[in-house]
């Protein structure tokens, strides 16, 4: 009797952690989507600003500093989202299906983890518009404003091109992830 009472706890625990994680996963989504509204809301009043001539043109500079920072927060919530998910697959997951006797149960990380496999569907749903949006505007403003002479412009100048390089850095290495080669266990 023992140990049905000592596999009932378990499940229990297991899946009030499960229940709490996959919270964190949704509070973590939304809060990189609340980055992503916040990129697009910045970008288009500063282009709009430069580009009806109610600014200096310098202000694009604000775009390879803003737009790539917020990009690699949104980078970090989805490799979190990604442990979480790992974790849940890799170390809930099988005490479920031990305490349940069913293979089936908990396996929706297996299924993205899959899905993620896909190129196409990995690069164009995800890849292309996460791109464009954190990558396309502060290039556009490099490109823009890759003539200031003023020294400290030029010092921005420089520290945009730094944090943009980073993103994409950082970009690619998230959007490859699925396709490198699992380590051996």
């Amino acid at each position: 009797m023992q140990g049905n009472a000592d596999s009932a706890s378990l499940l229990t625990a297991t899946l009030a952690e499960f229940t709490a994680l996959r919270g964190e996963i949704k509070d973590r989504a939304d809060t990189a989507y609340t980055l992503l509204n916040i990129n697009i809301t910045a970008t288009t009043a500063v282009a709009g600003f430069v580009l009806t001539g109610k600014a200096d043109p310098a202000l694009l500079l604000i775009l390879p500093l803003l737009s790539p920072a917020l990009g690699m927060l949104f980078v970090d919530h989805s490799y979190n989202i990604a442990n979480l998910g790992q974790y849940i697959n890799l170390k809930l997951r099988p005490l479920v299906v031990q305490a349940v006797g069913n293979a089936q149960v908990l396996g929706y990380e297996e299924f993205v983890r899959q899905y993620e496999q896909k190129r196409t569907l990995r690069f164009l749903p995800l890849g292309v518009p996460l791109t464009l949006l954190f990558a396309a505007p502060p290039f556009a403003a490099l490109l823009f404003t890759w003539r200031l002479t003023d020294r400290w412009l030029r010092a921005l100048w420089v520290a945009g091109l730094l944090l943009f390089i980073a993103f994409i850095a950082l970009w690619l290495v998230f959007l490859l992830a699925p396709y490198r080669p699992k380590p051996k266990t």
